[in-house]
């Protein structure tokens, strides 16, 4: 059983029960660190304070670095080095799969688009829907709704490109070569003859990512430069966010684990499988989204964090971390930065933290996203006053949390609408694992131990993909 779960991918579930855990550790040990509030994982400008110490030292720029101090994020380091680990011990490192120029192209615009919705809204989707929605906030569910329509959006928008063959969980090589001739689940990455060395886009890419990676650890571990280096935050500092990294990205690349097919999956129910298909979808795709299945991962991880802080909360031990502020629950910059942040982590093929961990697994995307991350950050640094002011100069209301909100409104205790949210997210878990039942027409146990590729590709082979040559 252990060499299967190391040598094959995970069904959405199991990837989001160790995302659920990395939350966990992290909320943990910022909770116990002396220096630090408790807090969720938050990787969005941890980001931009490693870019702000490329463009000081390659660029001789000072864009980013107006507003964030060159810094090292060990938790981002931890999910590209998980996701890296996955890649080594399946012996299936993405690098073979190929984009066309139009899919690079519009990573690199997803990037930006993403990365200018995470100044607006305050966060990233991982920070709102992983961190934010199990802590209850009323911003994070503001997000998640207002950038539903534009996830949508984006998606028509690369099926009209012609790009919709890209769009699936996960690849795997022996899987992609089983199927990418297949009528229905058609996979353009796929090509036996692409060489991934001798790909000039590449290695410029490649090239990008050694220099983001290499001259903020080169500061971290040799210098006291950085708030983050070792010799600040001392061994057991750096582990203690670099592990729930390492756990998050190894989590996410076992199972292609992400918060935009999971907020999209409910509504296709009303999808006219025909017409999505029939426009480029591959029908794995379809299968995945109208089973649930990234909505069980995600609802798993949900739950599991927010069961951890209601223990937390409720015995005194700890505070419930904010999403959106201390002073009030919800900005116009939530409900304007939504959608970027759903058109881009479309475009991406993967929100934020998604792409870290493809950006582990080698996938070209998540290359080209990296450097569109970086300009998406500089409208905002350039005009920070101006566009604080607007998105933040006026909170539109005092209660951070949905209990809070309830008992205002309402009436009741605040305790006991957290108990009755917290009843809510377990009923919208059983409820996807219900529908991925009667889909898949199999046993729950059956449904729970067949991995993602074995359930959306039952239909061209009943026998386990990864058990062939």
């Amino acid at each position: 059983m252990f060499k299967n779960l190391m040598v094959k991918q995970w069904p959405f579930w199991l990837g989001g029960l160790v995302v659920g855990f990395s939350e966990i550790l992290y909320y943990t040990f910022t909770w116990m660190h002396p220096d630090m509030e408790a807090d969720f994982i938050n990787v969005t400008s941890g980001f931009a304070q490693m870019y702000a110490t490329i463009e000081a030292d390659i660029l001789g720029l000072d864009l980013v670095g107006q507003v964030y101090e060159p810094n090292i994020h060990w938790t981002i380091i931890g999910a590209l080095a998980g996701a890296r680990l996955v890649g080594i011990i399946e012996k299936d490192v993405r690098s073979w799969v190929r984009y066309n120029w139009r899919m690079i192209a519009l990573a690199f615009i997803g990037g930006m688009l993403f990365s200018f919705g995470t100044r607006l809204a305050v966060g990233c989707t991982t920070h709102h829907f992983m961190g934010g929605i199990p802590a209850m906030s009323i911003a994070s569910w503001v997000v998640l709704f207002s950038g539903i329509p534009f996830a949508f959006l984006a998606f028509k928008i690369s099926l009209k490109l012609e790009l919709g063959g890209y769009f699936r969980h996960q690849e795997t090589k022996p899987v992609a070569r089983l199927v990418h001739d297949s009528k229905d689940h058609t996979n353009p990455g796929y090509d036996p003859d692409y060489v991934p060395l001798k790909d000039p886009v590449r290695f410029v890419f490649n090239t990008i990512l050694i220099l983001f990676l290499a001259i903020p650890l080169y500061y971290a571990i040799f210098t006291d430069a950085f708030a983050g280096s070792i010799s600040n935050l001392g061994i057991w500092g750096m582990l203690g966010l670099l592990i729930p990294g390492l756990v998050l990205g190894f989590g996410i690349a076992k199972s292609g684990f992400g918060t935009e097919c999971s907020v999209m999956a409910p509504e296709s129910v009303i999808i006219n499988k025909e017409k999505y298909c029939n426009a480029g979808m591959p029908e794995c795709t379809f299968r995945m989204f109208r089973s649930m299945a990234p909505l069980q991962g995600f609802m798993v991880a949900l739950v599991v964090f927010n069961i951890f802080l209601m223990i937390v909360w409720l015995s005194g031990a700890g505070e419930m971390p904010l999403a959106s502020g201390e002073e009030y629950g919800l900005y116009w910059g939530h409900i304007v930065g939504g959608p970027f942040l759903a058109l881009g982590a479309v475009f991406m093929i993967g929100c934020e933290v998604r792409t870290y961990a493809r950006l582990g697994l080698g996938y070209m995307t998540a290359l080209a996203a990296l450097p569109g991350f970086f300009i998406g950050y500089i409208p905002y640094t350039m005009n920070q006053e101006a566009i604080d002011a607007a998105m933040f100069g006026e909170g539109l209301t005092e209660y951070l949390t949905i209990p809070q909100w309830l008992e205002g409104t309402i009436g009741g205790t605040e305790v006991m609408w957290a108990l009755v949210y917290s009843a809510f997210l377990i009923g919208i878990l059983i409820f996807s694992f219900a529908v991925g039942r009667k889909f898949f027409k199999m046993s729950f146990k059956n449904m729970m131990t067949k991995n993602t590729d074995e359930l959306v590709y039952a239909e061209v082979n009943p026998e386990p993909f990864l058990d062939k040559k």
